[in-house]
């Protein structure tokens, strides 16, 4: 799996790279991190209190500037997900702010996915379209998630 460059990082999260770990952050601890993050906010009141908000500021970053990266992270999430509900704020956090920010520079990274993954065909499902509905980008990321959704209350692909 693909890293994260440390240079990356350190941008997002306003620090020297030289304040952070030596190396590049692997997308697969990225994407335990946030998820661990994610679990243990998901009731939360102030999620940016946790010591792992780091995390979601990174993904914020990736989904603007480094869009490849961000659907390798979420792919890493959705991988680890084990509910529907969490597969549900995947695709309406990180999946949606990807495709709102660079949705038509990996629009066929997200039709190629969805071919092969049921379990993110599923996660699209739960994108909304904020204000692209109707375009050509919105046209093939409905086609794309084609099948049995979020909004259904199908439950989450294995």
């Amino acid at each position: 799996m693909s890293a994260i460059p440390r240079d990356l990082v350190a941008e997002a999260l306003g620090v020297a790279p030289d304040a952070l770990p030596p190396g590049d952050l692997p997308v697969a601890r990225f994407a335990e991190r946030w998820m661990g993050w994610l679990r243990a906010t998901q009731s939360a009141e102030a999620p940016e209190s946790h010591a792992e908000f780091w995390t979601f500021a990174l993904f914020g970053a990736l989904a603007r500037h480094a869009p490849d990266l961000c659907l390798d992270a979420v792919l890493g999430c959705l991988a680890l997900a084990t509910s529907a509900e969490e597969a549900a704020l995947i695709a309406a956090g990180p999946l949606e702010d990807v495709i709102t920010a660079n949705g038509s520079r990996v629009i066929e990274r997200i039709e190629h996915e969805a071919a092969r993954s049921p379990r993110f065909r599923y996660a699209l499902t739960g994108v909304w379209a904020d204000g692209s509905a109707g375009t050509p980008l919105w046209q093939r990321i409905e086609a794309a998630r084609s099948g049995p959704g979020l909004d259904s209350g199908a439950p989450l692909p294995g």
